[in-house]
């Protein structure tokens, strides 16, 4: 009997030891030990893997990849090979107790340097001084790509680094982008950029970076002139050499007149003959613009009868010695309109006197001469009106403002997409082919609230785009308010009654926020309605409890969507019961 009743107590202990060699996760007991423990390779490579116990007893181990089984092994260890060919490949350890296993997974992540990285601009190949320039960086074919990082380099310099570890954890090759803004002076013409791009792992390391090729960038401005007037006098007869001396870039090109008259040469200097005072003048342009210098000649008659007993050469007369009245002195036009300004002198010994400019270009022999033109339409316009007497020769130049009111101005997130309540976001406003830019004020508003306002600094006096950002940090009750912005210029007194402006349609803010119960009454279940009011966007499903029992019993809801619009939703047939209260979940 003692026998009898020993025997299954024995076999219950063995059972209980064959039990105990495999938890109840399926891990193995002593634990199988793998190494290496994780693996990082590189795509295409081929890593060996062992997987041991400390067990005394030998049982039959293998290796598996994917649903592959290599051969298994009786012994306490067994080693495989794993090939990095499949993004998704899956290895473990299996160790076979009789009719039960107990397995251990090979933590492998699968990493591919980029093929190529890029480094080009967005728009124009070339960069306008004082303007926004967009450079941007191209890494293709690259994983995991939240391990990316990207690091941006000027003349051998980093000035910036950029990581993607926001984006979603994803396995397989994918191309990402990053962006650079600059703007540039004509002084910075010739800049490098580069970027580089590598894959970080923490403390696992780094792999070695990819780099882009250098990109130079070109920048462009119009051409401008060392000086715009020049005073010539010699003999008649003399040889004499006209330096237009100009810089632009591109390289800009000439063109000369003379009393209006177009010289057919396109160098920057002109050789001529002194014969009489003549007025010439030089244009250099290129596509961003034009300027013109005007060069007084004044010629001394050679007495061909004998020696002069007395001959002078008068000083070249600086404009505040030149007794010239302009009416009005300055003038404000808009481009395309017309013009009309009187040039006046009381100067005795008149020869000749007129303007010189792109058009309306005059000469006479009477003390007062008029430039007139039907539309202003060379913003390089730069009236001159002249005057030669038998002792001097002089100009006054006209100050004229050429100004264009915006083709269009617009409000917009640089972010897309609904905000989020409490993060910063910047809202921007393009004002397209405005001049001149530094009359420019642009204003924002909230509402009917001026929140700030931007003057600019530019010179240019041609039309250009220009961009003003607004930061705001949204709240809960920014959802659905109205921002937008003005253009104007402000010409001074000369400028028109009414400033020019142009205004933006209104941006609609749209402001996603967390769900709050505004108002919670008190709740009695034997109503047959229960009412709520809570403020969430996007609008929010919720659930109801009251504890240790389930509400069944029609629900409406009334809530706040973006547009503070307030809906029922249909009544909820069945609530598990839950903890006591009462919440909003997203």
């Amino acid at each position: 009997m003692l026998t009898a009743t020993m025997l299954p107590l024995k076999m219950l202990g063995l059972l209980m030891l064959f039990f105990s060699m495999c938890d109840a996760d399926g891990e193995c007991l002593p634990e199988l030990i793998l190494n290496p423990p994780e693996v990082l390779g590189e795509y295409g490579d081929t890593v060996t893997v062992n997987c041991s116990s400390a067990d005394s007893d030998n049982f039959e181990m293998y290796g598996m990849v994917g649903n592959t089984q290599w051969q298994p092994e009786y012994e306490n260890s067994v080693t495989w090979n794993v090939t990095l060919s499949d993004w998704n490949v899956t290895a473990e350890c299996v160790k076979q107790l009789n009719n039960t296993s107990c397995r251990k997974e090979l933590k492998i992540r699968i990493y591919q340097n980029p093929e190529e990285v890029v480094v080009g601009p967005t728009k124009n190949a070339s960069a306008l001084e004082g303007t926004q320039y967009q450079l941007q960086c191209d890494v293709l074919n690259v994983a995991p790509v939240q391990h990316l990082t990207v690091s941006w380099y000027r003349d051998g310099e980093t000035i910036r680094t950029d990581n993607f570890t926001h984006l979603n954890a994803t396995k397989g090759l994918a191309s990402e982008s990053s962006t650079l803004t600059a703007t540039f002076s004509r002084a910075e013409n010739g800049a490098q950029f580069h970027c580089g791009a590598h894959l970080d792992f923490g403390e696992h390391g780094s792999k070695p970076a990819v780099n882009s090729s250098v990109h130079a960038v070109s920048v462009h401005y119009a051409a401008e002139l060392k000086n715009q007037t020049e005073y010539v006098d010699g003999n008649e007869g003399d040889h004499v050499t006209l330096k237009c001396e100009a810089e632009g870039r591109p390289a800009p090109v000439f063109s000369w007149s003379l009393d209006g008259k177009n010289l057919m040469e396109t160098t920057s200097d002109l050789n001529i003959t002194l014969a009489t005072n003549a007025i010439y003048i030089c244009t250099a342009s290129n596509y961003l613009g034009n300027t013109t210098k005007l060069f007084n000649v004044y010629v001394m008659k050679t007495n061909v009868m004998g020696a002069p007993s007395a001959i002078t050469t008068p000083e070249p007369s600086t404009p505040k010695d030149c007794p010239l009245v302009l009416t009005p002195a300055k003038i404000v036009v808009r481009f395309g309109d017309p013009a009309e300004v009187e040039c006046s002198t009381s100067a005795k010994g008149l020869q000749r006197m007129g303007w010189e400019a792109p058009s309306g270009a005059t000469a006479s022999e009477t003390n007062v001469t008029i430039w007139t033109v039907d539309q202003v339409k060379d913003w390089a316009t730069d009236p001159l009106c002249y005057l030669n007497t038998k002792d001097k020769q002089c100009s006054v130049k006209l100050k004229i403002t050429l100004y264009k009111t915006a083709d269009s101005v617009s409000v917009s997130a640089l972010d897309q997409g609904p905000m989020v309540e409490g993060t910063e976001y910047l809202l921007k406003c393009d004002i397209t082919n405005v001049a001149p830019v530094q009359k420019l004020k642009v204003t924002w508003y909230r509402g009917n609230e001026t929140v700030e306002t931007q003057m600019f600094n530019d010179t240019s006096e041609i039309p250009v785009n220009v961009s003003s950002t607004f930061r705001i940090t949204p709240e809960r009750d920014s959802d659905g308010e109205l921002f937008r912005c003005d253009a104007k210029l402000h010409l001074g007194p000369n400028g028109p009654k009414h400033v020019p402006t142009k205004s933006s349609s209104p941006f609609k803010a749209v402001v996603h926020y967390k769900p709050l119960v505004k108002t919670c009454p008190g709740i009695n279940l034997e109503s047959t309605q229960l009412k709520l009011k809570i403020t969430s966007a996007p609008s929010t499903p919720l659930s109801l409890s009251q504890s240790n029992m389930a509400l069944r019993l029609p629900v409406m809801i009334a809530t706040r969507s973006e547009r503070t619009r307030l809906s029922t939703v249909k009544p909820m047939e069945s609530l598990s019961p839950m903890s006591a209260g009462l919440w909003g979940r997203r």
